[in-house]
């Protein structure tokens, strides 16, 4: 029987069939722990994404009550500039109905100055840009907004949106504008007070000089004169300080070509002989300065208009204002006979040498005096001062 070729092709049929019924178990048992492990790998996937839709969502629905319920406006466009979305905020501040927002471009709604200009300006620089807007509103209310203009671009650098975030900064610009208001009355009133201070000068001087008509004393009538150019020099100041566009400071080397014509005509019987040369700096100063610094120089320089020069001898007066390392200098130079050496400035007994000191420890400045080839006298005091 074992050598019937019929059983053997049996056992064959058989073996061979067990082992594909084997073999497709084998392969179902394979290919079942596979979908296992797969499923599993996607069930996780979901569960992971699902957490991530949820925190999206929550995000999403806080930004959304963000959005809807802040007072600022937020509108989003496309890339093109058509709006797509305004908050509640958008529609309370501007007045417009979502109807007549949505699908049109932001430069038809007639909310945002030179809107254009600013958008090209945020797409080039690729960054965020603030500016702001003056609005009549649908409600007729003039307000005044500051918008914070955002380009959102994709992954790929391409741009997707436009947003915008509007701020109500009316009752700011009103503040601004008011606070503006009472500057300029502020300044309106110290021209008007410098204005009258000035005449009020100017009327000491014409009392001098016609008190100086009556005077036969020569040294009597020098002093006045002398004084005349004093008040002269402070009445000056609040000339220029009252014609300044800015309060805060005048031209000090146009204040002294000024004083300098007016010494120079005081002097008629000199100025043939002298010649006057300013060179300077563009030099500010603001009044507690310029008062004694206008004093000081012309004290100096009518002294060297008094004594440098003479009889018929002739010569140059040179004044050289600088402002250089936080220091203001004045450099006032003759060519005259130059100071005498037995003068002591600082036990000088005349009134102008004692001006001329008082007034630079005024400036809490320093002085120093050249007797060679003439008189220089350099005066530097730090500025801006620190006033105590």
């Amino acid at each position: 029987m074992e050598s019937d070729p019929f059983w053997r092709d049996i056992w064959l049929i058989i073996i061979s069939f067990l082992m594909f019924i084997g073999t497709i178990y084998i392969y179902f048992r394979l290919r079942s722990s596979t979908f296992r492990r797969v499923r599993k790998l996607l069930e996780e996937r979901v569960i992971v994404k699902t957490r991530q839709l949820v925190d999206k969502n929550l995000e999403l629905e806080k930004l959304s009550l963000v959005a809807s319920r802040t007072d600022n406006a937020v509108l989003i466009a496309s890339a093109e500039g058509e709006i797509e979305w305004i908050n509640d905020g958008f529609i309370r501040m501007i007045g417009m109905p979502k109807e007549k927002v949505l699908g049109r471009k932001v430069s038809e709604i007639n909310v945002y100055n030179a809107i254009n200009k600013e958008i090209e300006a945020a797409v080039a620089e690729k960054h965020s840009r603030i500016f702001e807007s003056n609005v009549t509103t649908h409600h007729l209310k003039n307000i005044w907004i500051s918008t914070t203009l955002t380009p959102i671009y994709s992954e790929f650098g391409n741009l997707k949106k436009l947003v915008f975030v509007d701020t109500d900064i009316t009752s700011g610009k009103l503040l601004q504008k008011q606070i503006e208001e009472s500057l300029k009355e502020k300044d309106v009133l110290l021209k008007e007070i410098h204005h009258r201070v000035k005449n009020n000068l100017q009327i000491i001087i014409s009392l001098l000089n016609l008190q100086s008509g009556y005077i036969k004393d020569e040294a009597t009538l020098k002093a006045v004169q002398d004084g005349q150019n004093r008040v002269r020099s402070m009445a000056l100041v609040h000339e220029k300080f009252y014609q300044a566009e800015e309060l805060s400071e005048i031209d000090f080397g146009e204040y002294v070509e000024k004083l300098t014509q007016y010494i120079y005509q005081s002097y008629g019987d000199k100025t043939d002989r002298v010649k006057m040369i300013i060179e300077s700096d563009r030099v500010g100063l603001d009044m507690d300065t310029a008062m004694p610094s206008g004093l000081l120089i012309n004290e100096i320089v009518s002294n060297a208009y008094k004594y440098a020069f003479p009889g018929d001898s002739k010569g140059e007066i040179r004044i050289i204002l600088k402002k250089q390392h936080g220091k203001v200098i004045f450099k006032i130079s003759d060519t005259g006979v130059g100071l005498p050496e037995e003068i002591n400035l600082e036990a000088a007994e005349s009134l102008g040498m004692q001006l001329i000191q008082a007034l630079t420890a005024q400036l809490d400045g320093e002085l120093e005096v050249s007797r060679e080839k003439g008189t220089e006298f350099t005066v530097s005091f730090n500025y801006p001062r620190v006033h105590s």
